[in-house]
């Protein structure tokens, strides 16, 4: 008796077991597509440029596709450009990493979001088909509200310089526990100490430098000239949404200005 009770017992957590298995088993199945989402493609990749997920690298070749959560890396002499789903075009200059963080183009129209990690190097970055706000560029040093349509972007480890060619930009410094949005309506409104650069002006150039323990913005007289890179490699610079049209049916965006 006290063996068929046990047996049954047994058989029980068994099933449990199983069915554990099964919710964990579904569970990672989501999680990997979810960080499986492509969001683009790489329209130009020029000499060595990689792409790194899950702590796998691969090279990343023209026509092949990127997805949230890609680390792209290019290596010296070479370029590369990503169009997404938007739009949103994105030129890398040499020896350049930049970390696709987030992309929501589903649903709510007021939830869509576009944010990118540049960790080091040159880049352009064209806003796309979504509201400017929906648009954040975070480096080392600075966070970026991009409210249309082009910026030249420097990236170092102690400081990061913005260009705008064409549009709007807030240039605010990193802060701890201060998101971009909050140093965004503290200048906008005035209600409170603003600590960012708006440049509003095409050719002007704001620079977030680390000066002590803290990031400092500041307006400079340096700017950044993306469209040098340009000359040997056309592609980069045309106008190129073929990503978009094949998985939105259409849109438009450029890199080297529209």
């Amino acid at each position: 008796m006290i063996d068929s009770v046990w047996a049954g017992i047994m058989a029980n957590h068994r099933i449990l077991a199983i069915l554990a298995l099964g919710v964990v088993s579904a569970i990672s199945t989501i999680e990997t597509a979810d960080a499986q989402q492509a969001i683009g493609s790489a329209t130009t990749a020029q000499n060595q440029v990689t792409r790194e997920l899950g702590g796998a690298s691969s090279p990343l070749t023209a026509g092949g596709p990127v997805f949230r959560n890609d680390a792209v890396k290019t290596g010296p002499d070479s370029l590369a450009k990503l169009v997404f789903l938007d739009s949103t075009n994105l030129a890398v200059g040499p020896t350049s990493r930049v970390v696709l963080d987030r992309f929501v183009y589903e649903g709510d129209p007021n939830a869509q979001k576009v944010a990118v990690n540049l960790a080091k190097g040159v880049f352009r970055f064209t806003t796309g088909s979504l509201d400017k706000k929906a648009y954040t560029i975070d480096t080392p040093t600075a966070a970026i509200g991009v409210r249309g349509t082009v910026l030249d972007i420097d990236v170092r480890s102690t400081q990061t310089r913005a260009t705008l060619v064409e549009g709007r930009a807030f240039i605010c410094p990193r802060k701890a526990g201060v998101t971009l949005e909050q140093q965004v309506r503290a200048c906008a409104t005035g209600a409170g100490r603003c600590d960012c650069e708006v440049i509003d002006h095409p050719g002007e150039t704001a620079l977030v430098k680390k000066v002590g323990g803290t990031n400092q913005a500041s307006l400079t007289s340096t700017p950044i000239n993306f469209a040098s890179l340009c000359s040997g490699a056309a592609s980069l610079c045309s106008s190129d949404t073929s990503f978009a049209s094949n998985a939105l049916g259409g849109g438009g965006g450029a890199l080297c200005g529209r």
